[in-house]
Parts: structure tokens; sequence; C-alpha cells
């Protein structure tokens, strides 16, 4: 199958990588792109956990010039992959919460202790789950400090739109509610909003709602927030 892949770089080249070794044609083109805050300061006080939920800020703590103050500190993160980047970058106490902000949640609750000291929330402008709320309403302290953003990358590339008007995208895979929004408008700008025989594969429940009044396809969402179960909903549709 042709997919359309939405995602950010450096992300974008390891997923299309993935996704042509299980025989699938990959056009890429970001609508999303990653931009580190270096100049956030973050407090020097010494916190039970760092909390991550996603890769890309544990991409800006390394760009950090205060990161050092938190590399022996225990990280907790969103999923697998986001504590595996974490350990390989020098964080040998990053743990995995197996894949949502409600697992992270979860973990920080059954690991940490509100009477133990606050925590480091680091994490992007935008952000879904309202994870520091969360914790709060059950006594914690959390100390938020936002160290990247997600910009917009100017709409789909040339050969994406080309693609998707020559019928040649089978699906579209969509990481988050920010990227389906950008899509959404760049499908309105191209007048590419009748394709009713592409499927889109979101990440997330809220990173398929802004596909809803533009796209005419197929909407499937994977039954866990990571790139395993988003992958398996795309061979489910498209296995023979």
């Amino acid at each position: 199958m042709h997919l359309l892949l939405t995602r950010p770089e450096p992300d974008a080249g390891r997923t299309a990588q993935a996704l042509r070794a299980l025989g699938h044609t990959v056009t890429i083109s970001p609508l999303m792109r990653f931009r580190p805050l270096p100049d956030v300061r973050l407090p020097k006080r010494h916190y039970q956990a760092v909390l991550v939920t996603s890769t890309n800020a544990v991409r800006a703590l390394l760009d950090h010039r205060e990161r050092d103050l938190f590399a022996d500190s225990p990280l907790l993160a969103v999923g697998d992959r986001t504590a595996l980047m974490a350990r390989r970058a020098g964080f040998a106490k990053a743990r995995s919460a197996g894949g949502s902000v409600d697992d992270l949640a979860t973990l920080v609750g059954s690991t940490c202790r509100p009477d133990a000291g606050p925590l480091l929330y680091l994490a992007g402008r935008a952000r879904a789950g309202d994870l520091e709320g969360r914790l709060e309403d059950i006594g914690f302290s959390v100390d938020l400090r936002v160290v990247y953003d997600m910009e917009d990358a100017g709409g789909l590339s040339e050969a994406a739109v080309d693609a998707l008007r020559a019928g040649e995208i089978d699906g579209v895979l969509i990481y988050s509610q920010r990227s389906a929004a950008a899509f959404a408008l760049a499908l309105r700008a191209a007048g590419l909003t009748a394709l009713s025989g592409v499927h889109a594969f979101c990440l997330s429940e809220a990173a398929s709602r802004p596909l809803a009044a533009v796209f005419e396809g197929p909407v499937h969402v994977a039954e866990k927030p990571d790139q395993i179960h988003l992958f398996a909903t795309v061979d489910a549709v498209f296995r023979v």
C-alpha cells in the first residue's frame, strides 16, 4: 500500500523505514516541525522524578544547557520508545509507563508520593491529557516547564499533493491532533477534501477529531496510542 506519513522529522525517517520493511510505499510530508527551547530556565531544586510525555521532550532536554541537573533523577516516560531514548541519552533511571498519559499518571501514583517532593514535568507548548492537573488533584506538586514547541511546517509537500490528487495514496498516518488540524487545512487549501478512497490512521481519538469536517474517507484509531498498535491498525485494514 502507498502511505502518506505526516509525522515530523527525525521520527518520520525511522517510521518510513519500518513501513517500507513491511512492504509499503511511503511518501513523507511532515506537517509540523520540532523546535527546542534551550533558553527556558529549569529550576535548580531536587525533584523526586522527571516526567516526559514524548520523545520530543527528551530531545529538548538533550539540547538544554541545564540537562545535567537531572541526569541522575528518576525519569518516568509515557512509553517504551521515549524511555529507551532517555536511557540511551544517559538517563539510567528512565522507566516506561507503557503507552498513554493515563498510564503515566498511574505509574507516578504507584512509584512516587505527594510528600516526597515535587515533580518536574517537561513538555511541549501544546499538551493533551492534563497530566499536571490530574497529579495535582491527588496531592502532588508539579513544576511544568515548556521545553519545546511544534511549528507549522507549511502544509503538504508538492509530491504529497500530487500523489493524493492522482489517487495514488491508500492511507495517511496521523500522529497528533495538531498534525491532523494541519492536514485538514492543507486538504482545504489544495481542494482535496473529497478523498473517500483514502484511509486515515490516527494514533489517538484526539488526533482523529480535526478530520471530521473535511475528510470523507474511513478514519481508524489505534487501540493504544503507540506505533505498534498504529501499524497493527494499518495491517488489519489492508491485510489481503
